[in-house]
């Protein structure tokens, strides 16, 4: 079969057409997807600049998560300080009604003491999130990431607040308690020369040394309540820290995403335009290619 040949007309009608019908289906497809460089073949500047920025974004997002476990983690351990604040003002309460209790209440007083050092140790032992307890070991440490330079990066230190760390004397020298030692707190450990339940109020000298024993105790408490809410205000700021990086990650990835988005993106508005002024072309491209056919059937009628 011979080939056909077309007129010159007609075919660059034709290319006209194949032209228009192929901008059609680009823009068509920016509108679906809502995408103008997807790929290299688009714009390889564009699309590789564009693609660091997402990857970015994509990094730091992940590092948000860690960010917030962080948070978690701290503020964990701050609700634990304040709980272990509240507990040692009660161990002063029970010190103070020592002072006037008979023998039999100071018997009880001598027990809640050291039950409420018990609880406070008890208290530091469950404070932790995600396996890490910043408050059973000064060994214990946070390492939170910002990103992947090496020197962007919070590391938060923990704290001994065991027995053996947590109460201390007006010199911050910790009393150095065991866990066994834990439950006789209110004989030696703070000051008293013998067992509450054994002061013989009845006596004034006896009477005088309680309270003696009693404000040195007081003192101790307060001196281990000072360095508790110091620790805590240290926490909170490493909180506070953390936040203002996470709502700063927060806002760069959005910023990096945004100038992902400007090279790659396209535009509805700009891309609807196009469309309709393409469908116009593609229409008048088929009468155009109509009147080049109806040309060469003239040309056909001279035979006739």
């Amino acid at each position: 079969m011979g080939e056909v040949t077309l007129s010159t007309a007609v075919r660059s009608n034709l290319l006209s057409l194949q032209n228009t019908a192929d901008l059609v289906a680009r823009t068509q497809n920016r509108l679906s997807t809502n995408q103008k460089v997807s790929s290299p073949v688009d714009d390889a500047v564009k699309y590789f600049q564009g693609k660091a920025l997402s990857d970015r974004a994509g990094d730091l997002s992940s590092r948000k998560s860690g960010i917030e476990q962080g948070i978690s983690s701290l503020k964990t351990a701050t609700e634990a300080l304040g709980t272990v604040e509240k507990l040692l003002n009660q161990m002063k309460g029970v010190l103070e009604n020592a002072r006037s209790g008979n023998d039999t209440q100071r018997v009880e007083y001598n027990k809640q003491f050291g039950e409420l050092a018990n609880q406070i140790q008890r208290l530091v032992t469950d404070s932790s999130y995600g396996g890490l307890n910043l408050l059973n070991s000064s060994s214990s440490t946070l390492s939170v990431r910002f990103s992947d330079k090496s020197d962007s990066k919070l590391e938060v230190t923990g704290y001994n607040l065991n027995s053996s760390g947590l109460f201390i004397n007006t010199s911050n020298t910790a009393l150095g308690l065991t866990s066994a030692s834990v439950v006789s707190l209110a004989v030696s450990a703070f000051g008293f020369t013998q067992n509450l339940s054994e002061f013989q109020v009845t006596n004034a000298s006896q009477q005088a040394c309680l309270n003696s024993n009693i404000d040195t105790a007081l003192k101790y408490l307060d001196s281990t309540i000072s360095d508790v809410r110091a620790k805590a205000a240290t926490l909170g700021n490493n909180v506070a820290i953390l936040q203002t990086r996470s709502d700063f990650t927060t806002s760069y990835v959005n910023l990096l995403n945004e100038g992902a988005g400007k090279l790659t993106l396209a535009d509805l508005n700009e891309e609807g335009a196009n469309l309709l002024a393409l469908q116009t072309r593609q229409q008048l491209g088929i009468q155009a290619l109509s009147f080049a056919g109806q040309s060469e059937q003239g040309v056909l009628g001279l035979f006739r």
